[in-house]
């Protein structure tokens, strides 16, 4: 799946209604170490969601599933039921 794909999957904040957007950095810091991570961040009132981490994938490189991952984290919403 192609980054303009992902992009278009994300719901806007559920806090503000803002655009979201798909954020990856390289200087996380987990367990002790340096790390790269992806998460989403709201362009609006910036909230954003858990973090992935690549790594824990097992190809770093690769960074697909922890970013489908945090999508599918940032367009649950509670529904109240």
């Amino acid at each position: 799946m192609n980054y303009k794909a992902m992009k278009e999957m994300l719901k806007p904040c559920p806090f503000c209604g803002g655009e979201a957007y798909l954020e990856k950095s390289h200087r996380a810091f987990i367990n002790g170490k340096t790390t790269k991570v992806t998460f989403v961040r709201c362009l609006k009132c910036n909230a954003r969601s858990s973090r992935e981490n690549i790594a824990d994938y097992g190809h770093s490189s690769c960074s697909t599933e922890a970013e489908l991952k945090v999508i599918s984290m940032w367009n649950r919403r509670y529904d109240g039921s």
